[in-house]
């Protein structure tokens, strides 16, 4: 038997560790209280913003589709492709810069980054400025995107692929000033729509024989640069596995700046209209409508015309429990103007992002380029209960379908709506109104 000095001796041992054990135990699973009573020693929009810069929409980032597709390609060292620099808004650039990676990806090429067009400070219907007859040169990527962001993802999901910032990195390589000419029509490529690649599995061999022809494997030197046109909406995503098309288009994330001052305005909103936004929680149908009004004298002649847009999205409001409703940037004054208006006989108040940004964020979002100024929509539309926009806009399609993504869609498809207007496509939080042969486009082929 062991003596009583033996045991006390083995109790000064182990109670503490014992006593360490259970208060470790303690802390872990009252953890989430724990930061709870922390959170109340916050500054209150502080916690906001940084929880909505920490919680996007749909989640943690996935890469493993994309890890699974760059290791099925084959990969050829000294290949490289750049694209000709994308102009429009961030809808239209954010798609041909995934179709421009995606055609790298399936060329098994090193990829120039490519870069944006800003269109003319002054006039914004001339979304391509003369370059004085020289080449268009583009901004770097990080005029609209978080650059960090996305080479991280392609260095850890899609290691294979060598990635240059720019030409700059390639100054000393004199084969590669020549650019030789690679796209879907020059290889003859069936197209449906005028637009989407018809048959995916005969493209790697198109691209090959085009390769080929234009340089003969006996006389080819590497490095070698292809280059290819703007190519917006080419590539169905259905084609790709679920796990690759749900999170490619997550590689391209809105740039930090502009994503907090969409936090700001969001935290500004539900503090002026007793909203619940909480950007953990999701989001509640009854919180907030977006609505995309598109009629600034840059929108081409496809879109509707204000009478025709402003009465299905007055309808959808007014059949919302919404009182408040975000517009983001692309109608003229006069018209957002109007439909405030029109709007406040339904007893909705029609907000845009000035009217809820104040000091130092208003002065911030004032040194942003008129296309730049979409980012922050483009960030609390993804927020809003819910959200209604033209068949016509690449804009309003990229929101519905990584909603989708991100919330879930109780149905979808051509369906009839409580709304008088035709429908294109719907589920629960968003619509898209109109029946645009382009709408049927941007629905195959857009990434969200």
């Amino acid at each position: 038997m062991l003596g009583s000095s033996t045991v006390f001796q083995l109790l000064k041992i182990f109670a503490p560790l014992v006593l360490l054990l259970w208060s470790l135990g303690y802390f872990i699973s009252y953890d989430s209280t724990y930061a709870e009573v922390v959170r109340k020693f916050k500054d209150e929009k502080g916690l906001f913003v940084s929880d909505f810069l920490e919680h996007e929409i749909d989640g943690e980032f996935d890469g493993s589709g994309i890890a699974d597709l760059c290791a099925s390609k084959q990969w050829t060292p000294g290949l490289i492709l750049s694209c000709d620099p994308a102009p429009g808004g961030v809808g239209q650039v954010k798609n041909a810069h995934l179709n421009c990676i995606r055609f790298a990806m399936e060329m098994g090429a090193e990829l120039v980054m490519p870069q944006i067009i800003k269109r003319h400070e002054k006039d914004i219907t001339v979304i391509v400025p003369p370059s004085g007859g020289g080449p268009v040169r583009g901004q770097p990527i990080d005029f609209f995107f978080d650059s960090d962001h996305l080479h991280q993802a392609l260095a850890q999901y899609c290691p294979q692929m060598k990635v240059y910032k720019s030409m700059d990195d390639l100054y000393d390589v004199p084969s590669v000033f020549q650019k030789h000419p690679i796209g879907l029509e020059q290889m003859h490529v069936h197209l449906t729509n005028g637009s989407i690649i018809d048959d995916m599995s005969h493209l790697p061999q198109q691209i090959k024989d085009w390769i080929n022809k234009e340089s003969p494997p006996e006389k080819r030197k590497y490095p070698i640069r292809y280059n290819l046109p703007v190519t917006n909406f080419a590539f169905p995503t259905a084609f790709d596995k679920p796990a690759f098309a749900r999170n490619y288009g997550r590689i391209l994330r809105i740039r930090q700046d502009a994503r907090r001052l969409a936090a700001s305005a969001l935290y500004n909103m539900q503090k002026k209209f007793g909203l619940n936004l909480d950007p953990r929680n999701g989001i509640k149908t009854e919180s907030f409508v977006g609505v995309h009004l598109r009629t600034e004298k840059d929108a081409d002649q496809l879109f509707p015309d204000y009478e025709t847009q402003a009465a299905y999205l007055l309808d959808y409001i007014a059949s919302s429990k919404a009182r408040v409703a975000f517009m983001a940037t692309g109608a003229t004054e006069e018209h957002v103007k109007a439909f405030s208006a029109r709007a406040r006989d339904f007893n909705v108040t029609v907000v845009l992002k000035r009217d809820i940004l104040e000091g130092e964020d208003l002065a911030l979002l004032d040194k942003f380029g008129w296309d730049q100024r979409a980012l922050i929509d483009y960030e609390i539309m993804l927020r809003a209960g819910l959200m209604a926009g033209p068949s016509e806009s690449s804009f309003a399609w990229n929101l519905a379908l990584r909603r989708k993504n991100a919330y879930g869609a109780s149905s979808e498809g051509r369906l009839s709506s409580h709304t008088n207007a035709h429908v294109q496509w719907q589920d629960k939080f968003s619509t898209i109104f109109g029946g645009s042969e382009r709408g049927l486009v941007y629905s195959a082929t857009i990434w969200p």
